[in-house]
Formats: structure tokens, C-alpha cells, sequence
């Protein structure tokens, strides 16, 4: 296959090309820049990514829709995107230009091409605050603005593939936790404090449904390879909860450092719980979370103790 990648120098997608390039894959990553991280851990994604990377924005229709014919691309993987549940709130603009209208503009880039076949990935914010274990047939309730422009950008998806032939397949990821991470995602911040002897601020009653990257880029890959038609939506979780002072905890023994800790109050735009049922990737996607919480927990701390010279 032939696969472009938006945001494919990112946390997840470089983790993505990686992994479809070593399936045999042609991949080509397409990357503004633009990711809220340090130089080094840009380099380290580029480098870990293992495919060339053409520097793009997807606001640039003409420009991505020339890339798409030039590579002769079969599917689109969509995961460009501003990340952050809580500078979503502080910039809601930037937000909806990036992950609204960037979806418009992909959109219109395959439409004005061959390309017919995009994954897109979404959130598991769109379920909001959510009571228990969610599954697809669950309505999204978004509580904060990052959920909402990933829920949009789902709708305009579903509408591309009813009117305009495109095929594509949704994907919720929920909180992914991984090497070469996200420095405003938890495992990076209490690692962070961690590795400091500072206190981790640990808000009261969260619990996430941690998934490990590697298991994450195998439901992409697995999406982009299995044949379907219309329009399908799936969760990739783990199945399984764990709380913020459990992350704390692994993190510090995994380091063998001390922990200390204070209590927070959870901000309103964040949801309490989030937890996957991922049974219909599991039956429609033959896919399996096969990464376990602690594994993935001493993964990004054995990563993150490598780099930390360079924070």
C-alpha cells in the first residue's frame, strides 16, 4: 500500500510510519512542524519515523492534494491535529482552524484526487464525562472545546462518505502513553516531577484508560490494511482504568526515585473517567491491546531516564 500520513513526525505518528513501513507499507509523512515539543524529541521522532517527511500544512489544500498525486497515494491516515484538552480551552480559535477546517481541507484534497480511503483519528473526548465503559453505539458528549472540534471533525468525515464516495474509518484512541511522548501529557509531567523530587500534582478522582502507542499504531495499521466500504467508527483502548496515583507510583518505582505528591482539583473540561470498550475493533479489526499498563508505564520511563539531558 501506498500511505500518506498527516502529522506523521508527531507523538503517534512517527510511531505509525515506523510501524507501516516495517509491514512492507510505502509511507510518506506530511508534517507542518508545528508539534509543541522540544527540538530533540522533533529530531527523535523524524529520526524514529523511517520515512521521508515532506514539510506541509493541511489548512494548504492545493499543496496536499498535489502531494497526494505526486506519491500516488492509496489511503490517508489523518492525524494532524492540535492535541491538548486544556490549551483548547485557552485557544479555541486555533483549534477549530486546525482540527475543523483541517479536516475540511483534507477532505477536499482527496476528493480533487483519486484517493477515496481515509482513516481519521478522533478522541475519546468526544465521549466527555462519561460514567463508565463507553463503546461506539454511546452518544458523544464532548464537556471541553478539544472534544468538541474532534467530534466536528468526525461529523464532516461521516458527511464526506455519504456524499462524495470517500471510504473512511474513525479511530477513538484513548490516553496514549508511550516514548517520545507528549511533555503536557501526565506520564511526561510527573516524570517530569519525578525525576525532580518535586511534588506530582495528582487530581482527585481521575482515572484514564492508559493505551500504549505501539498498541495504538497496530489498530491504525490494521485499519488502513483490511478492506471496507462507508464509514466505521471504533474505539482503541485498553479496557482498563487506572488512576492518576497509580501512574504516580509506577513512574516513581520504575525510576527508582521517591514520590511525592499533592492533591488537585480536576479542571471542568476534563472528564473524570475514561475507559474503552473496544470489542468492535477487536471483532471487526482483529485487533488486540497487547501492551499491559505497567509494561507500557516502565517503557516511557526507561525512555524518558535515557533523555532526560536533554529536557
Amino acid at each position: 500500500m501506498r500511505i500518506l500520513v498527516t502529522g506523521g513526525a508527531g507523538f503517534i505518528g512517527s510511531h505509525l510510519c515506523a510501524h507501516l513501513v516495517s509491514k512492507g507499507h510505502d509511507v510518506l509523512a506530511y508534517d507542518h512542524g508545528s508539534a509543541s515539543a522540544p527540538v530533540w524529541l522533533k529530531v527523535a521522532r523524524a529520526r524514529y519515523c523511517n520515512a521521508e517527511i515532506i514539510a506541509g500544512d493541511i489548512l494548504d489544500t492545493a499543496n496536499l492534494a498535489r502531494v497526494i498525486r505526486e506519491f500516488d497515494a492509496d489511503t490517508l491516515i489523518h492525524l494532524a491535529a492540535k492535541p491538548g484538552v486544556a490549551e483548547a480551552e485557552q485557544d479555541p480559535g486555533l483549534y477549530r482552524r486546525v482540527n475543523v477546517h483541517g479536516v475540511d481541507s483534507v477532505i477536499e484534497a482527496c476528493a480533487s484526487t483519486a484517493l477515496r480511503r481515509i482513516i481519521y483519528a478522533s478522541s475519546s473526548s468526544v465521549y466527555g464525562d462519561a460514567s463508565g465503559q463507553v463503546n461506539e453505539a454511546d452518544s458523544p458528549t464532548p464537556i471541553g472545546r478539544y472534544g468538541q472540534t474532534k467530534l466536528e471533525g468526525e461529523e464532516k468525515i461521516r458527511q464526506a462518505s455519504k456524499l462524495r464516495g470517500i471510504h473512511a474509518r474513525i479511530l477513538r484512541p484513548f490516553t496514549v502513553i508511550g516514548p517520545m511522548g507528549r511533555p503536557d501529557m501526565a506520564p511526561w509531567k510527573f516524570a517530569e516531577a519525578i525525576s525532580k523530587h518535586a511534588k506530582v500534582n495528582l487530581h482527585v478522582g481521575a482515572m484514564r484508560d492508559f493505551t500504549s502507542v505501539y498498541d495504538v499504531v497496530s489498530a491504525f495499521a490494521l485499519a488502513a490494511e483490511l478492506p471496507w466500504e462507508g464509514c466505521e467508527t471504533y474505539n482503541i483502548g485498553s479496557g482498563v482504568c487506572y488512576g492518576a496515583d497509580v501512574l504516580a507510583k509506577l513512574l516513581a518505582e520504575a525510576m527508582g526515585k521517591a514520590l511525592f505528591h499533592e492533591l488537585g482539583t480536576l479542571p471542568p473540561y476534563m472528564p473524570k473517567k475514561t475507559w474503552s470498550d473496544s470489542s468492535g475493533a477487536m471483532t471487526r479489526l482483529a485487533w488486540r491491546p497487547k501492551v499491559a499498563f505497567p509494561d507500557a508505564v516502565r517503557g516511557f520511563a526507561s525512555w524518558y531516564q535515557s533523555n532526560d539531558q536533554n529536557g
